[in-house]
């Protein structure tokens, strides 16, 4: 799976958005080594990470299209519920097992759908 990675301008940022993925990356790689972290850019991504430094989450409003999953860091929040700098890149793992979780559910619940239809 590759996750693309999204900075905000940095304007007043209120966490360290280096260090979040920085650390982020390193549970990744410890967790799932067939994972990749990407630039934005590269286009070709199955999730993304707003990584916003402040609780405005301004570069949150270019994606409000996107039909990947996408994850909001805002200052010390996650999806806007509060997490401390501290626990951010933790969490952020979770969610995005949780959400990979939820799809291969859901994923599987419709093949095995289309199979009995068959």
């Amino acid at each position: 799976m590759k996750i693309a990675v999204k900075y905000c301008g940095g304007c007043n940022p209120a966490i360290d958005r280096a260090n979040l993925v920085g650390k982020l990356a390193l549970l990744v790689a410890e967790a799932h080594p067939e994972w990749k972290l990407v630039a934005l850019n590269d286009g070709d991504y199955d999730a993304l990470i707003l990584i916003n430094g402040c609780p405005v989450g301004c570069v949150q409003k270019q994606f409000l299209d996107e039909k990947r999953p996408v994850f909001l860091v805002a200052g010390e929040s996650l999806q806007r519920q509060k997490v401390s700098e501290r626990e951010l890149a933790q969490a952020l793992m979770e969610q995005i097992l949780h959400r990979t979780i939820l799809q291969a559910e859901a994923e599987e619940c419709a093949a095995n759908e289309r199979n009995q239809t068959k």
